[in-house]
This record gives structure tokens, sequence and C-alpha cells, in this order.
């Protein structure tokens, strides 16, 4: 909601109070009105108004209530202010209930004073949205690092697309490039801010239900809806969707989503209302979109449509003034959370950073920083070394298939955590309580649900790691623990 421009719905079938209220709201907002039930469904449709004037009663009483229902059920964005000159406190109390913000007696307020609570509420609206996206800033508070030449045009490539707000961005890289970094910058530095921002990678959505996902479904609308679920276009309303991996999207799905870009409108599966939502798409893909058009795996006219602005995000090793640049920044990461006593690296080791050819990217670079800091933790030593950091590099015949096939940048920090809590256990004497506070975890529980994870990710690792199955897996099969 913008309260520079806000849009209003009075639902009142009093027409002079109703065109009264109206002439009253024309200089903060767009109004309309309509008189009864059946005007108010002609017009309305989710996530059109930002705040609804409701009569409780209208041909019957109460009749605004079911109203109400109605509104909070289809648009959950939108604010009602219930006004009825036949208030009564069991009356506020069920309205409120059922989602109403606020509830105004009008036979005993003046026009100005309807005035000012609607301005107060759209202003404390606007406030609670601010407050969600601080909160949202400040738990996801990555920088996109770098002063490299390319990087420096990134960055302003952000920020042209961030305060226009509407292109559609296609943004390509390799794997761990930072590219959902660069969406999340799109929108926490432009004018969508204060909307929502939606992520998801493709490829973790069942193809059988992706399409429910992108725009929704009716309870009914198949076997197992059992209520109505609003999709991630609906979700990402007035903010960012970003859609990540956007060249795994099946073909069939691909249609709809072109349709729903060329006309900015689309129905849930199973609903017979269009519902418009104001969206600014985001995709992401490190696949050959060019090739997969000629080969009739992607469609070439959503091709055209998704990069209206691309941006191509260089791989590390094209960029190495920026390594030892980010290699400082993970680490003062690492050192503000109190998880590691170094304060550098030596010479050697930061000779080895730079001259590795960094086949997993900035996404490999942090996950070796990260390694080396917990391995300095252990150790007591303040300055990371060489012998903290040779064993996590990927060599530099990382073009051969074998080295193809263990990129895995999650795999290896599973196994490099494991190997420190290992390693811990073993300078514990297998006591639990003293090794986790050697690894520095909150607490015994926080290192206990580590492991799990990480075998439950990783089943095949546990035998690799002795002291840990017999301290946290005695009889328990790992496989089960997914």
């Amino acid at each position: 909601m913008d309260v520079k421009n806000p849009h209003i719905l009075i639902v009142d079938d009093n027409q002079k109070f109703a065109n009264d209220l109206k002439n009253k709201l024309e200089d903060i907002a767009s109004v309309k009105v309509v008189y009864s039930e059946e005007e108010f469904k002609t017009i309305f449709s989710p996530y059109k108004f930002d705040l609804i004037l409701l009569d409780l009663r209208l041909k019957e009483a109460k009749e605004g209530l079911d109203l109400l229902e109605m509104i909070v059920d289809e648009d959950p964005s939108a604010v009602v202010i219930v006004v009825s000159g036949y208030g009564d406190i069991a009356t506020a109390v069920e309205a409120l209930h059922k989602g109403a913000k606020t509830f105004l007696e009008k036979d005993k307020m003046e026009l100005d004073e309807i005035k000012l609570r609607v301005e107060l509420t759209l202003k404390e609206t606007n406030v609670e949205r601010k407050i969600r996206h601080l909160e949202a800033m400040f738990q996801k508070n990555e920088e996109i690092i770098g002063n490299d030449p390319k990087m420096l045009d990134i960055k302003r490539y952000i920020n042209l697309v961030a305060q226009d707000g509407e292109a559609t961005v296609l943004i390509r890289g390799e794997t761990g490039t930072g590219k959902e970094l660069v969406a999340r910058a799109i929108h926490s530095q432009g004018v969508r801010k204060e909307g929502p921002f939606i992520s998801v990678a493709l490829t973790d959505i069942n193809p059988e239900i992706i399409t429910s996902e992108l725009f929704g479904h009716e309870r009914g609308a198949f076997t197992g809806a059992t209520s109505r679920h609003r999709g991630l276009f609906e979700q990402a309303h007035r903010g960012v969707l970003f859609l990540d991996e956007i060249g795994e999207l099946p073909l069939d799905v691909q249609v709809k989503l072109l349709r729903v870009l060329d006309q900015r409108k689309f129905r849930r599966m199973g609903g017979k209302k269009y519902i418009e939502v104001d969206v600014q798409l985001v995709t992401a893909t490190n696949r050959p979109l060019e090739e997969m058009v000629k080969e009739g795996k992607f469609r070439e006219d959503l091709y055209y449509r998704l990069k209206v602005f691309e941006i191509n995000l260089p791989p590390l090793r094209d960029r190495g003034g920026d390594i030892e640049l980010l290699a400082v920044y993970f680490l003062n990461q690492l050192k503000k959370k109190g998880r590691t006593p170094a304060k550098g690296f030596s010479q050697e080791a930061l000779a080895m950073l730079l001259n590795h050819h960094w086949p997993g990217n900035v996404r490999e670079l942090k996950a070796v920083i990260e390694s080396a800091g917990l391995r300095c933790r252990l150790e007591g030593q303040d300055k990371i070394m060489p012998k903290h950091i040779s064993p996590f590099l990927y060599k530099k015949e990382d073009n051969s298939e074998r080295a193809i096939s263990e990129l895995n940048v999650s795999k290896k920090l599973a196994e490099t955590e494991l190997e420190l809590i290992e390693t811990a256990l073993r300078h514990s004497g297998g006591r639990k309580t003293e090794a986790w506070k050697l690894l520095g975890y909150s607490n015994r529980f926080s290192m206990l649900r580590r492991v799990k994870k990480i075998i439950g990710d990783f089943p095949e690792l546990v035998e690799r790691f002795p002291l840990i199955k017999r301290s946290y897996f005695k009889g328990e099969e790992p496989l089960n623990s997914r």
C-alpha cells in the first residue's frame, strides 16, 4: 500500500452518507462507492483496494459481516473498517474477530472525524509494513561485496531496475555467483522494498503442483485441495517475486507464465474470477536458454519476455581483485558472531586463495573461510594459515569429469563440520558437553541438531566419523534420520 495514493471502497446503502464521505475522502485517496452487496461483488476483486469502509447493515441486519468474511478470505492484504449506525459492544467484538481493523459508529461521528480515523489507519498500516520490511532486512543482511569494474556495473544495473520497479529481470551466472543476493538487492534498494520478497527455486517444487504453487487453487480444484491456496504471485503482491532456476520450468507452465506477464492477471486453479496483482518478476538461471530455445525446451516468446533487462554475473575467477575483499568480509562476519578467534590471513594462505580457480565461486569461498575459521577456533590460533584452507580447495583441474562430479559445496562444508565435531569429541574424550563449547555452538542441542541435519542430508558420511556415529546413532539407522 502506498499511503500517497491509496484506493478506498465505501460500501453503504445510505447513499447520501456514502457520497458525502466520498467527497470528504477524495483529497487523500482514490474513492469508489457501492450501495449493495450485488454492486460490491461486481466491483470487488482481490488486491484492488487498500481500505474498505463497510456498512454493517445493508438490506439485512449484519449483512456486512458476511461481506467482511468474504473480503478477508479473498484478499488478506485489504484493511477493513466496519462503519455502522447500530453499534453495540457484541457486534464490534464480532467484527474485530472476523478480521476488521476497527469499528466506527457513524451516527456518533462527524465526517471529519471519520476521515481522520481513515488517515490514521492508513498510516498505521504503512508503518506496520515498514517494520516488517526492516525485520526482513535484519534477518537477511548480506551485502554485495566487490570493487571490480564488472561488479560496479552490476550495482548500477541493480539500482536501475530497483528504482524502475516494473522491468522483468533475468539474472544469469554460474552456480555460487550470488544470483539470489542480486534479486534481494533489487527488492531492498528499490521502490518495492516495503512489499514482500518471495523467493523460490523451481527445482524445489514438485512439477505436478507447480501451477498451483505459482498461481494458487480454489478448494476442490483437484483431489486433495481441501482449502483455498494463494500462490506465489499473490504472496508477492506489491513486492518482488524471484524464481530461481527458471530454465527448469515445464513447457506447459511456461505458456501460463507468459500469459500472466502479458495480461498481468490470472485465475487460481478451479477459480472463475481473474486476479490482478502488482509484482516485479525477477528470474535466474545458469542454463543456456538460447540453446534450450533452439532445442524446443524453452519457449522463445517467454525467453524474450523474461530478459527485458539482463544482468550477467561474472565468475569469481574473472574478478580476482575481489577475492581478498570477500575473504576478509566473510572472516569478519565469523568474528562478529564469535565463531572464530582468527583476525586475518598469513601471506601464504592469502596467496593460496588468490591463486585458486574457484569453480564454486563466491559460495565456495565463503565455505572455505568458514571451515578455516572454525579450525582456527579449535586450535586456538588467531591467523588463518595454509593448513587451515588447503584441504578444502578444489583442484585446478576442476574441468575434469571427476572434479565436476564432486563439485558439491554443501557436502564439502558438511564434511568439514563433521570433521571438526569428530576432532572436538576426540579432544574431549567423547564428552559432548565439552565438545560443543570447544566449537562455539550455542548449546549441546545445537550441535545435536546440526549432526542430525547433516547426516540426514548426507547419510553416507556417517561411516567416516566413528565417534559421531557412536555418540549420536547408537542402535539407530542414520538413513532414517532424514
